[in-house]
């Protein structure tokens, strides 16, 4: 699960509740954390837009609120390149059952 360092989120407790779940359950093994320095939230699929905000609307009280997402724009389009490259690695992995020529789990970061 990609995660950017500069969450503003409060979703750190929650990677460390989870890593620490799986453990106890002897599953540490199939979780993956990746954390990416000054990078926000919403780890988006690379070449999108760094979005460090988003407005909603609440569906019942129809009241707007901000989510603050974080990061910085170089560090986290470099995190969206890097997250993306290993999600495809995983997936030809775990789908197809082998890593194709080219694909690499190194970052280049």
């Amino acid at each position: 699960m990609p995660k950017g360092f500069r969450d503003l989120n409060g979703f750190k407790c929650c990677v460390f509740q989870m890593k620490a779940m799986m453990e106890r359950a002897g599953n540490s093994h199939l979780l993956t954390v990746l954390s990416y320095p000054n990078a926000g939230h919403l780890i988006e699929p690379p070449y999108t837009p760094h979005a460090r905000s988003s407005l909603f609307k609440d569906v019942i009280s129809h009241h707007k609120f901000m989510v603050l997402w974080g990061g910085q724009t170089l560090e986290h389009s470099r995190a969206q390149e890097d997250a993306w490259r290993k999600l495809l690695v995983f997936l030809r992995k775990n789908l197809y059952g082998d890593v194709k020529t080219g694909a690499s789990l190194v970052s280049n970061l």
